[in-house]
């Protein structure tokens, strides 16, 4: 069976689910590839494929094939493209800017749709039309081999060493942890954040504002994307992996962080993390950190993250059901 991924190759989380899963559904004896939804000359393979995973984008030109089936794959959140959609509009944007219509698009038409998440099955699933396949729920997962090996090149900065990695998406802005954070280090005078992948058409905004609370002198910014090797390094020169992401959703980074077995904190609902916050009130974040960065709170029982074997595994059951 012939199975091409779609999808942005730009480093997101979204594009590495995609390498990896067409890596490991090769290991599966399928003939998987991962194709460049902006680029035409990786489309070679998917003229002939049995099915087309869309992570990012479709070309419509690649799904004329009358027996060639479709599986989406739905990233980032509800919430993220029905906020993205509305802000596009604003800006006068369409087509490819418009993720809330991608979505219902594929939502409508694909043979079958997929989600790593239960809350975000729960919220598509009142969107099919009657009869629809249900969404199928599939476990996100990730080389935990990798991830699990590896040794510090050297301590970060700071007693207790923070890292926060979250790509500058809203629902994973560092702003809520950043506003929080001089009141946090009023008790743990030692601390340091180092907070990668600050983008730098951002910082225009984000210093000053931070500079402001008195957040910055405690805090290493960087625009800096690691690849995976220097990512599991930060994972293990640093006391604590922060990954404040909307709602308690997991996300790759959070899985990777997890896999390495460094303590992490999440906002409540991540059935990996080692700890969890409440989301909201910065307050009540920074005096939930501070008792966690204190000893003073107990680790959860953590739900073991996934290897990408499993991922394969469900996603070629689903391509066998679809296919026939």
């Amino acid at each position: 069976m012939q199975i091409v991924h779609h999808s942005l190759t730009n480093g997101s989380g979204l594009h590495r689910v995609a390498e990896s899963l067409a890596k490991a559904e090769t290991a599966l004896g399928l003939d998987s590839v991962l194709a460049d939804s902006q680029n035409p000359a990786t489309w070679g393979p998917a003229v002939t494929a049995d099915v087309h995973v869309v992570h990012s984008h479709l070309p419509p030109i690649l799904t004329r094939r009358r027996d060639s089936r479709v599986v989406w794959v739905g990233h980032g959140t509800p919430e993220h493209c029905f906020q993205g959609s509305v802000e596009e509009a604003e800006r006068g944007q369409y087509g490819h800017s418009d993720p809330a219509m991608l979505a219902l698009h594929w939502l409508k038409t694909a043979d079958a749709r997929v989600t790593f998440w239960e809350r975000h099955k729960w919220i598509y699933d009142q969107m099919l039309s009657r009869g629809a396949r249900p969404v199928d729920l599939v476990p996100m997962g990730v080389d935990t081999a990798f991830w699990k090996e590896g040794t510090s090149a050297g301590a970060y900065a700071g007693s207790p060493s923070l890292l926060y990695a979250e790509n500058p998406h809203y629902i994973k802005w560092a702003y809520d942890l950043l506003t929080a954070l001089p009141t946090i280090q009023a008790r743990h005078p030692g601390l340091m954040l180092h907070s990668i992948y600050q983008v730098k058409d951002h910082h225009r905004v984000v210093m000053p504002w931070f500079h402001q609370l008195g957040a910055s002198f405690f805090t290493h910014y960087s625009a800096q994307v690691f690849d995976k090797p220097n990512l599991r390094n930060a994972f293990r020169s640093c006391d604590f992996v922060l990954g404040l992401v909307r709602y308690g959703d997991l996300n790759h980074l959070s899985l990777e962080a997890n896999a390495a077995g460094v303590k992490t904190i999440s906002y409540v609902g991540n059935p990996h993390a080692m700890y969890w916050v409440k989301e909201g009130d910065q307050r009540e974040i920074a005096r939930e950190v501070s008792a966690i960065l204190a000893g003073e709170v107990e680790p959860r029982v953590q739900v073991p993250v996934p290897n990408v074997s499993e991922t394969a595994v469900a996603m070629k059951a689903i391509y066998e059901e679809i296919a026939g």
